[in-house]
């Protein structure tokens, strides 16, 4: 029954936060900036290729093919009227140097002269140049040209409008994965911040940390890949750096919480995965950084990687959840089946957009250019979900199981009637204490005239008789390692180390805490016979035989408060 309330709760969360989203987004599609002056879309241009115009006038319809460093596209049109307080035309590049011409003069370049810089691929940009109200009229030339580390295909909308107008119309065109590259972003970094905790204190669970790795991963993506990176921190090439090392790592991070959720066998092949993909990226980066090989060479390599490790991953999932599904022992718990539900979306959709993307790239006229990562972030938004859901529904069952099994354990354990430690307990401690071989002092304790309570009284008073004794060696010895009760009216008093000095001055306590008891029962009174022996009396080093040792000595003390008693009543 518990199992399918937490279902039903786990069911609602990932539908909440689903049509959560979903609301957001739609909310966010409805809220368009308002520009203070129009923005234009100049879609009338002369476009051509090393020297061969094109038939195509719009730009999304100019099939380019593939541009690379030996291409250069040239579009030409006639500036119109400038009615801006700060005119700027506004346009994103991919992998290309871009040079914008008033008539014959030089007004914009994105190329780079910096030596450092040019051992990278040319990044992502977008291109915000200034324009001048004279400029009505005049011709307006663009080159874009290719990359040979990375050729791109395809070419972006250009606009005119205010400056502001513009950052405003691009913000809102890819708010939506702004705001998502953003949430990840924020959201890993936090799980992040809170994984060591749990590491140290939860088995070295380490599900949450690569759940924030993961989301990290996903958000810096998505904002490098529109460029949105390089926006904020004021540099392009940082941008496209942090591009190809998200893109690279976010298998990594996924086979690593695979290697964590899995054992046995899976393990070691999400294992082996994982060491293969960080050897890749940290070969990247050493190629990358002496110059060798930028990042994008490797990008062919990845997707193959990524693909492949897909396959394996599925087939391992799938195999699984086949082996174990008659199976009376079930290895993949309701949190892991979340998980997995997620990943498969993602990874769906995922592969769905790289096909996307080179199909786009290769073979339509709009190129790479204009591809967005619709799929990609949807499944992103699904994964990071079901990451936290998982999570939540596997502390709340591991919380109610590890609860469980320490109720199971205090039930074998526990004395019912007095709550102490039972006998099975007591000699669990004993054995530990004879491998250990640590100082220690063990008494016995034997409750006095309990039988003859039971008899005149009843055992109703007997067990308050009890109850009230462990009662009153839990207050007298509340430092000790153990208080247990041995069965019927026999009790024993473990303490280890310096709590078993002045054991004598403990004993003492004991009587003062029972005639202050005794001096409000008006029922019965009570009385004890003990009898302690410290754990260097017995050579061995059996606690068993100390046990033995201090039990002998009480029943001497028994006997005598026996024999004071036959004493007092032949007197009386």
């Amino acid at each position: 029954m518990e199992y399918k309330i937490n279902r039903k709760i786990v069911v609602a969360l990932i539908s909440l936060l689903l049509v959560a989203g979903v609301i957001f987004l739609t909310t966010f599609f409805h809220i368009a900036p308002t520009p203070s002056a129009p923005i234009i879309n100049l879609d009338d241009w002369e476009i051509s290729l090393n020297g061969t115009v094109l038939p195509a006038r719009s730009l999304k319809d100019a099939n380019t093919g593939i541009i690379d460093d030996s291409d250069v596209v040239m579009l030409s049109t006639t500036v119109p009227e400038l009615n801006y307080i700060e005119p700027s035309i506004y346009f994103r590049s991919v992998h290309a140097i871009t040079e914008i011409f008033i008539d014959d003069d030089l007004i914009y370049t994105t190329r780079d002269d910096d030596s450092e810089k040019s051992k990278f691929s040319i990044p992502k940009f977008f291109n915000n140049a200034p324009l001048s109200r004279s400029y009505a009229g005049k011709k307006l030339t663009i080159t874009i040209s290719g990359s040979k580390e990375l050729p791109s295909s395809g070419l972006s909308n250009v606009y005119i409008g205010e400056r502001q107008d513009l950052f405003f119309h691009n913000l809102y065109t890819m708010g939506v994965y702004f705001l998502a590259g953003v949430f990840f972003s924020f959201l890993g970094f936090l799980l992040m911040i809170l994984s060591p905790y749990l590491i140290i204190y939860h088995d070295n669970d380490l599900r949450l940390f690569f759940s924030g790795l993961i989301s990290m991963l996903l958000g810096t993506y998505i904002l490098a890949y529109y460029g949105i990176l390089g926006l904020i921190v004021g540099d392009s090439y940082i941008n496209s750096i942090a591009e190809y090392a998200a893109l690279y790592n976010i298998p990594t991070a996924i086979l690593g919480y695979l290697a964590s959720l899995f054992s046995g066998k899976k393990k070691k092949v999400f294992l082996s995965l994982f060491v293969l993909d960080v050897v890749l990226f940290v070969s990247s980066i050493i190629l990358h950084f002496t110059g060798l090989f930028p990042f994008s060479m490797f990008s062919m390599i990845l997707h193959v990687a990524a693909n492949s490790e897909a396959v394996i991953a599925f087939a391992l999932i799938i195999h699984e959840q086949l082996s174990h599904r008659h199976s009376k022992e079930r290895r993949v718990s309701p949190s892991d089946s979340i998980f997995l539900i997620g990943l498969i979306v993602f990874i769906v959709l995922a592969i769905s957009d790289i096909f996307l993307f080179n199909y786009n790239k290769y073979f339509k006229s709009a190129g790479e250019a204009n591809t967005d990562l619709i799929g990609f972030t949807i499944g992103s938004f699904v994964f990071v979900c079901c990451l936290l859901v998982s999570y939540l529904y596997y502390n709340v069952y591991s919380n109610n199981f590890a609860s469980m099994q320490s109720h199971i354990k205090s039930l074998a354990y526990t004395d019912a009637l007095t709550g102490l430690a039972n006998r099975a307990r007591c000699e669990q401690v004993m054995n530990m204490l004879s491998e250990e071989r640590n100082i220690y002092t063990l008494i016995s304790f034997d409750l006095n005239r309990l039988k003859h309570v039971n008899d005149t009284l009843g055992h109703h008073e007997g067990d308050r008789l009890l109850t009230g004794f462990s009662t009153i060696l839990s207050e007298c010895f509340w430092d000790a390692n153990l208080i247990g009760r041995m069965g019927g009216d026999e009790f024993i008093v473990i303490l280890i180390e310096e709590h078993s000095l002045n054991c004598t001055k403990r004993i003492h306590e004991l009587y003062s805490i029972l005639d202050e008891w005794n001096r409000k029962e008006q029922a019965f009174k009570y009385s004890v016979s003990y009898g302690y022996a410290y754990s260097y009396e017995v050579p061995s080093g059996s606690a068993k035989e100390v046990y033995m040792l201090a039990d002998s000595r009480m029943y001497e003390m028994k006997r005598e408060h026996h024999g004071n008693e036959k004493e007092d009543s032949r007197h009386a």
